[in-house]
């Protein structure tokens, strides 16, 4: 049987990271240690919003699923706040049971970001809800 799948119905869903605290600074090389989606999900975009003025520089946002990279953003840290740089990814799926992490190219840029995700859900025979 053919799994379902969210975007036959033109549902796109995003996931931001970090913005209930509205701050997290680009020093830290962890930005998201471990994420763990509710049920395989197909990730079509991820992003970065500078939520406050940046350190003049550029750093490098990493997307990973479990250790493998999916997406890498090269974010210029001197646009004014809420600035999106994002990067479409070409459909990668996430099975139930994996991670995401999101890491940070190093210390040299300062600020704040949020971080998100575009995604549509999978659900196969064992979907129940």
């Amino acid at each position: 049987m053919a799994r379902y799948d969210d975007s036959k119905f033109g549902e796109t869903r995003r996931k931001y990271f970090y913005a209930e605290q509205a701050a997290k600074t680009l020093s830290s090389t962890n930005l998201l240690k471990r994420y763990y989606p509710k049920g395989p999900i197909r990730i079509t975009k991820f992003g970065v919003m500078h939520i406050a003025t940046q350190g003049g520089t550029e750093t490098t946002i990493t997307l990973k699923r479990n250790a493998s990279t999916l997406a890498t953003v090269v974010a210029s840290t001197d646009s004014a706040p809420w600035t999106i740089a994002s990067k479409a990814v070409s459909d990668k799926d996430v099975d139930a049971g994996s991670y995401l992490a999101i890491t940070s190219g190093g210390g040299v840029a300062t600020g704040s970001v949020v971080c998100f995700i575009e995604y549509h859900n999978l659900f196969d025979d064992n979907f129940d809800i």
